[in-house]
């Protein structure tokens, strides 16, 4: 055998062998793979059966007081009185500052003698008249008399009437801005009067949220230091703000020891309608590729994702709709596995 066959038969016998060990090399490859694919993940998940949620809508309200209230002066005088202090809790009717009378009695008494007068000077005039010894002229002067002196009357009695400047509801005053001794014209301020019970918790609803709340529903609020109280609709706006598109609501709760003061950052929590609803752990909440919430279900043991819509929180879990009333949904593995994945199940009944 020349040299050439021998190189010849070499060469054919080295491309066998390269191709034998990569047949068996893609072989094992496959194996492996086969292999690979025959081992599941494991994942632990939990059976729920769906339950009947009232999901709450919270909002960022403020404590409003129910009525403000400045009390001003009806008559000019000097002021007589105070009998109020500010701080002070006053009732309906109680006296908060007075004006000094003067001179506004003898006046009326005067003003009532005039009227006395002017009523006989009338009357006479009417019965000359029906002797035909009146003139028409005399008795309408009479009239206008009678009338002028009656006005001064009561002009004079509504001075004396408002020389006491009451309140009309029972209310904390917030300020006196005058003292005993000063001269006051009419308009000026005698108290300020706020009115905190009933109290106002008033807070701004997005148009998305506001047809879900109505008038008299019962609903709760709270503030930082105080536990929750119940409260009742009062009010809703029906014109969205201008500038933020929200709606205005506001909600009454009762307040006789007058403890919950205006001003004050509160929630306000209404309940919705109930609707279908499952309770999980926080840790199986997940983010979809495209931004939604997800969770990873489990069914014979094939993995499928599902899109859930939050409703409510608590601190050891989420309330979410989105699910069919019984489902396994995944908690410990969910991060591992995608929809189609074969896993092997430990599943625990809640």
């Amino acid at each position: 055998m020349n040299k050439n066959v021998r190189i010849a038969l070499l060469f054919i016998g080295l491309l066998f062998v390269w191709f034998l060990s990569g047949f068996v090399s893609d072989t094992q490859k496959k194996e492996q793979t086969s292999k690979k694919k025959a081992v599941s993940q494991s994942v632990q998940a939990l059976n729920l059966k769906g339950q009947m949620y009232s999901p709450q809508l919270i909002l960022k309200a403020n404590t409003e007081a129910f009525r403000e209230l400045k009390l001003i002066s009806q008559v000019s005088g000097k002021i007589r009185k105070i009998y109020v202090t500010e701080g002070s809790v006053i009732d309906s009717g109680e006296t908060v500052c007075e004006v000094d009378a003067e001179d506004k009695f003898s006046k009326l008494d005067s003003a009532k003698a005039t009227l006395e007068e002017s009523k006989l000077i009338y009357e006479g005039a009417i019965e000359l008249d029906q002797k035909g010894y009146q003139s028409d002229l005399a008795i309408s002067q009479a009239k206008s008399n009678l009338l002028r002196a009656q006005a001064n009357v009561d002009r004079l009695s509504l001075d004396i009437g408002n020389l006491n400047i009451t309140a009309p509801f029972r209310a904390f005053v917030e300020e006196i801005p005058v003292e005993i001794g000063q001269v006051v014209s009419v308009g000026m301020i005698c108290a300020s009067l706020v009115e905190l019970n009933p109290v106002k918790i008033v807070a701004d609803v997005d148009f998305d949220d506001i047809h879900k709340i109505k008038l008299d529903s019962k609903v709760f609020y709270k503030t930082n230091n105080s536990p929750p109280r119940a409260a009742k609709i009062l009010f809703i706006s029906k014109k969205a703000n201008e500038f933020t598109g929200s709606f205005k609501i506001e909600a009454l709760v009762e307040n006789p020891a007058m403890d919950i003061l205006a001003g004050l950052p509160a929630r306000l929590f209404i309940s919705m309608e109930e609707t279908l609803a499952h309770f999980v752990p926080a840790s199986s909440i997940l983010l979809s590729d495209n931004g939604n919430t997800i969770v990873k279900v489990v069914k014979n043991g094939i993995v499928n994702s599902k899109e859930v819509s939050v409703l409510g929180e608590s601190e050891s879990g989420f309330w979410i709709s989105g699910l069919p009333s019984e489902i396994s949904v995944i908690t410990v593995g969910q991060n591992y596995v995608v929809t189609g994945d074969h896993v092997n199940v430990n599943i625990t009944n809640n």
